[in-house]
C-alpha cells in the first residue's frame, strides 16, 4: 500500500492512522489488548452513581465501551468517534459520529468522560480536556489516558533509538501528535482545577510478545510506506527491526500507557 503524507496540512483523518486502511482494525485490537487491563483498573477505582451516564471519545473498535456496559449494566454509555465503522454490534452501547475538535455537548451531561490514546494525536488537545471539563456533572470524574514514547528515547540499542525518533517525527510532521503529552496529564488535570487526581502507568515493551510488542510492531508495520516515503527510515533499517524484534535475546523499554484522573467539584 502506498501512503501518501502531507506536511502541511496534518491531520488524524488523512494519516497512516486513519481507520481506511485495511489493516486498522487489527492495529487497534492490539491497542485494546495493551491498555484495556489499566482501564479496567482505573475505573473499577472510581466511585459512580448507580445508573452513570458515560462518555467514551475516540472509542475506536470499542472494547472498552462494550466493557463499560457489562461492568454498569445500569449505565448509559456513549461511544463516540470520528469514523464508527468498527462500532458495530458492541451490545449495550449508543454510538454517536462526533469530532471532539469541532463538536460539543451540553454541560453537566455525565458521570464520566473518558478519553483514549486520543488526544495526544489532536493539536487542540489543551482546549478539548478544558471543553471536556464542562461536560461532567458535579462529583463527575475526567479520565485521560495516553501513550507516551518517551521510554523509546532513552534505549541504549542505536536501531530502536533510530526507528523511535522516525516514527515519533513522522507523528509530529503528518498528525501533529505530541508523543510525550501523556507524561504531565496528572498536573494537567490539576491545572483545570479537578480535585482527587490519580493516576497509574504501565510499562510497554518489545521484543517480549506482549500485548504493548504487538501494539508496536502493528503500528510500526502500518506506518512504514510513510517512514520510507519522507526518508526517515531505509528499507534496510525497517527489516533490521523486524530482526530485533524476533531475536530471543532481546527485549526493551518503547513506551509507557499513562491513566490520570480527576473529579470536578
Amino acid at each position: 500500500m502506498t501512503t501518501s503524507v502531507s506536511t502541511e496540512q496534518p491531520g488524524y483523518t488523512r494519516s497512516y492512522l486513519a481507520d481506511q486502511h485495511a489493516g486498522q482494525l487489527a492495529r487497534l485490537q492490539t491497542l485494546e489488548r495493551a491498555f484495556d487491563p489499566l482501564s479496567h483498573k482505573v475505573f473499577e477505582r472510581l466511585d459512580l452513581p448507580d445508573a452513570p451516564a458515560i462518555l467514551d471519545l475516540g472509542a475506536g473498535a470499542g472494547s472498552l465501551a462494550g466493557w463499560l456496559s457489562q461492568r454498569y449494566p445500569d449505565a448509559t454509555v456513549t461511544a463516540t468517534d470520528i469514523d464508527t465503522r468498527f462500532l458495530v454490534d458492541i451490545p449495550g452501547i449508543k454510538v454517536m459520529t462526533h469530532n471532539v475538535t469541532t463538536d460539543d455537548f451540553p454541560a453537566a451531561s455525565f458521570d464520566v468522560v473518558h478519553a483514549r490514546a486520543l488526544l495526544c494525536h489532536l493539536t487542540d488537545r489543551e482546549e478539548i480536556v478544558t471543553r471536556a471539563a464542562t461536560w461532567l456533572r458535579p462529583g463527575g470524574w475526567l479520565v485521560i489516558e495516553d501513550v507516551s514514547l518517551q521510554p523509546s528515547l532513552r534505549t541504549t540499542n542505536p536501531l530502536l533509538r533510530k526507528v523511535a525518533q522516525a516514527g515519533i517525527t513522522l507523528l509530529e510532521q503528518s498528525i501533529g501528535s505530541d508523543m510525550f503529552w501523556a507524561d504531565r496529564l496528572p498536573d494537567r488535570l490539576r491545572d483545570r482545577g479537578l480535585v482527587n487526581v490519580g493516576h497509574r502507568t504501565l510499562e510497554g515493551r518489545i521484543g517480549d510478545n506482549s500485548p504493548a510488542d504487538a501494539f508496536w510492531a502493528a503500528t510500526t508495520a502500518q506506518a512504514g510506506p510513510a517512514l520510507l516515503e519522507l526518508g526517515l527510515l531505509t528499507q534496510a533499517e525497517l527489516d533490521a527491526m523486524v530482526m530485533l524484534r524476533a531475536d530471543p535475546a532481546f527485549t526493551d523499554a518503547a513506551l509507557t500507557l499513562v491513566s490520570a484522573w480527576g473529579q470536578i467539584l
